[in-house]
């Protein structure tokens, strides 16, 4: 930390050197103005509104689709552009002088989405809703889903490593973080910390997190909250489109080649999509060494395409992910005593620090296939209500390769688990009252998980039915939202290859919520949210044992977990300004028999080497915290943006902290926006320092023994110590070319900067080595309109 200390002295001197240099805040006398057409007819759409979203001013095109924005400051502005039955326009525009410009937007009559009920908005208040999409998720291009994500407020990651990362939303992960792929349930194998979600980030033109139990609608245990990963919509006017996205890594040596063709037929109602993706790196280096055995290797491949008619369609989409992931060779260790050291040095011994940098993947290693087909058709009823029916076919491959202890070992993996899932779901999507829009849907689904060679779970099947109702009604300022909904779980045919049986598991559960959304002015809105939710034990946290090959430790499930119950309370509020906006979310959860990972003493010596062991335990649990971000434009060049999040955790049943949370964090960024020069558009350069506290609040005593230096024994909670307090800095910058037809877009992000040494409380390789260092990513995005 005390490498970092003096950047932070550096960052706030530059505030000050940039707040007396940058230009005096004009008047805000500036003018936008335009007119809306729809694409298709060239006719003006009446009632399109038009959103300055940083500054929180509409306006609503007339009769003749014309419109007009006073008061503007010179500067960047996001605008939207929306009308019921259109796809939304949204755009970065640099204003210097008063601009009118001509929108066009293409119409949804044969589109393949939700139908708009008139009268309704959609509201995301305070922290219960957030989305990266445009430029923050531009710049986030090349990491992995779990690091894009990361960027929202609430949201940190549990790490295994450089490579794998999985969503932490307050506190909360894994099976109970749902994440809706292109509309599907994404149905990986969750069994723990390094079975990172098996989706490319490239295919996705908007990641939207909801908080809380108000998502309902996506699943029964979505006790954490719902990651959606929404794809660009097909285009449905006549034309071609292609785009290309490189991204290059400094510390790994990283490449990352993505890119897609898309494009609408002439004379038939059809459209279509193919994307690929190509990323290879190296071993990553931490400030003082390089981590062995750390390259990966990814291609992934998704096609998309719509036959879209009046009243009815189908939506088809099919992707495949296929990566191959080494794991660090520090975290596998021959013998106890050896593990046990390394733990305590908290780095890899010499020998494994001396190894430089390589692309080749050796044992330890995994590979990694997940095969997604999906087919959606919707028809339009006379009443304009709609049926949507949706069904989907999952297969998941997951290859693990131990390091050989003998040269004659078998080339073959050490464990192949194979996981198939079918899912349908029929929904009707109607106004029952006036002033209300209703969903009512039925949802059924089979898996099928089968293992060779060693055991860690066992084969099982599970079938899973739900139903649900959800309504939402709007009344002048007020907005309330309702559902209920209940699941039948029945795992069966759970056997291992031994021949040994385990009892069938049945288990039901109903889910309910309430939300309250109230526009207070233009200016101010809050929202109230209040709900409870179920979530089964899963396969793993019921019958695991043995090795988890990725987090390098020995896991032992519990046949007699019961299922969870939460009861949730989320409050929300955002103020936006002309200058200032504040966006501040309190929650709270009380979840009855909470499931975790218990560390335990002793470690496990195998075959395979030493593991520490962890066993699943469950008690009564009370989450609460708070999450807030803040933006203030000083002027029409400078602004400054602050994120926080809180989170406490207790075992109520013990009095104590729960084990494995997240510590509070403070980004605290300043943002210089650069003037237009010619073909040269809205540049801009961010600095941020994010500051991670220690996790002091952890369980105060456990059975694990730690000698201490007079010789007496300490029992802790877990094998190591929470890592210090850290400090990063973090810079990014980027420009956009306007060409002839196209403009390309150039990021830079550096993490990192100051090489700080430091170690995260949730990588669970925190035990053998320590973070990356300074990582520089080069990003270019080459779109062509044909």
């Amino acid at each position: 930390m005390h490498k970092s200390a003096p950047f932070h002295s550096c960052l706030l001197m530059l505030l000050v050197l940039l707040v007396s240099f940058s230009k005096a805040q004009n008047s805000c006398k500036l003018a936008f103005s335009g007119r809306v057409l729809d694409y298709d007819t060239h006719q003006p759409l009446q009632g399109a509104i038009v959103r300055v979203h940083d500054i929180n001013i509409t306006n609503t095109t007339d009769t003749s689709g014309y419109f007009i924005i006073q008061h503007l400051c010179a500067g960047n502005h996001s605008i939207s552009i929306s009308h019921i039955g259109c796809t939304t326009i949204s755009e970065h525009i640099h204003f210097k002088k008063n601009m009118y410009h001509v929108f066009e937007l293409p119409h949804l009559a044969n589109q393949l989405q939700e139908v708009v009920v008139s009268g309704f908005k959609k509201t995301q208040v305070g922290q219960l809703q957030q989305d990266i999409r445009e430029q923050a998720l531009e710049m986030s291009r090349g990491t992995t889903l779990g690091e894009a994500l990361s960027k929202i407020t609430g949201v940190t990651v549990l790490q295994t490593g450089t490579n794998i990362f999985k969503p932490v939303i307050n506190g909360l992960h894994s099976n109970r973080v749902l994440i809706i792929n292109n509309g599907i349930r994404q149905e990986g194998q969750q069994w723990g910390s390094e079975h990172a979600p098996e989706i490319d980030p490239y295919i996705a033109n908007k990641l939207t997190v909801i908080k809380g139990a108000s998502s309902i609608q996506y699943g029964g245990d979505a006790i954490g909250g719902v990651v959606l990963v929404e794809p660009k919509l097909l285009p449905n006017a006549v034309g071609k489109y292609a785009e290309l996205n490189t991204a290059v890594f400094r510390n790994n040596r990283m490449g990352v080649l993505s890119g897609f063709w898309q494009q609408h037929l002439k004379r038939q109602p059809f459209s279509y999509r193919v994307q690929a993706t190509i990323k290879r790196g190296g071993n990553a280096r931490t400030p003082n060494y390089w981590l062995a055995n750390s390259g990966l290797a990814e291609a992934n491949l998704s096609v998309a395409a719509a036959y879209q008619m009046k009243n009815s369609g189908h939506d088809f989409f099919y992707s495949l992910f296929n990566t191959k992931i080494g794991i660090f060779s520090g975290s596998h260790i021959g013998n106890v005593t050896d593990m046990l050291q390394a733990i305590n040095v908290g780095e890899p011994p010499e020998y494994i620090k001396k190894e430089g940098f390589s692309y080749v993947i050796n044992r330890p290693y995994q590979q990694v296939r997940h095969h997604l087909f999906k087919h959606k058709y919707y028809q339009i009823l006379p009443n304009k209500s709609r049926i949507n029916v949706v069904s989907a076919l999952q297969y998941n491959s997951r290859d693990e390769f131990d390091t050989k202890r003998f040269a004659s070992s078998s080339n073959n993996p050490q464990l192949s688990l194979q996981l198939f899932s079918a899912s349908t779901e029929m929904n009707w999507e109607h106004k029952l009252l006036r002033k209300t829009k209703s969903n009512w849907g039925v949802t059924a689904s089979y898996q099928q998980n089968s293992y060779q060679y060693r055991y860690f779970i066992p084969n099982y099947q599970s079938m899973n039915a739900a139903i649900f109702f959800i309504e939402k009604y709007q009344w002048q300022k007020w907005q309330v939202e309702a559902g209920i909904r209940h699941d039948i779980k029945w795992l069966s045919a759970i056997t291992s290859n031994t021949g040994k049986i385990y009892k069938n598991q049945l288990f039901r559960g109903t889910n309910g919520t309430v939300g309250l959304n109230y526009t207070h002015s233009d200016v101010w809105q809050s929202s109230l949210h209040i709900g409870t939710a179920w979530r089964s034990p899963h396969i793993n946290e019921l019958f695991s044992d043995g090795l988890h090959h990725g987090a390098a430790r020995i896991e032992k499930g519990n046949s007699q977990l019961q299922p969870e119950r939460a009861y949730s309370l989320a409050l929300g509020s955002q103020l936006q300004t002309n200058h200032w906006q504040l966006s501040v979310g309190l929650f709270t959860k009380s979840i009855q028999n909470f499931i975790y990972l218990n560390p335990v003493y002793p470690p496990e010596l195998t075959i395979r080497g030493a593991f520490p062991t962890f066993a699943y335990t469950q008690t009564n649990a009370l989450l609460y915290g708070l999450d807030a971000n803040s933006e203030w434009q000083i002027n029409h060049h400078l602004s400054l943006l602050t994120k926080l999040s809180l989170l406490r955790a207790k075992n109520t049943t013990t009095n104590e902290w729960l084990i494995a949370m997240p510590s509070d964090r403070l980004e605290q960024a300043i943002k210089y926006h650069f003037s237009d020069a010619g073909k040269w558009k809205e540049p801009y350069i961010q600095l941020a320092i994010l500051h991670v506290w220690k996790q002091h609040r952890i369980p105060a005593s456990g059975n694990i023994p730690f000698i201490q230096p007079d010789g007496t024994t300490k029992w802790l909670a877990d094998y190591a110590n929470p890592p210090e307090a850290y400090f990063l800095l973090n810079a990014e910058a980027s420009i956009t070319h306007q060409g002839r037809k196209n403009k390309q877009v150039i990021g830079l992000v550096i993490n990192n900067l100051s090489n700080t040494v430091y170690k995260d409380y949730l990588n669970s390789f925190r035990y053998f080595a320590h973070e990356m260092g300074t990582n520089i990513a080069l990003k270019v995005k080459f779109p062509f309109q044909l």
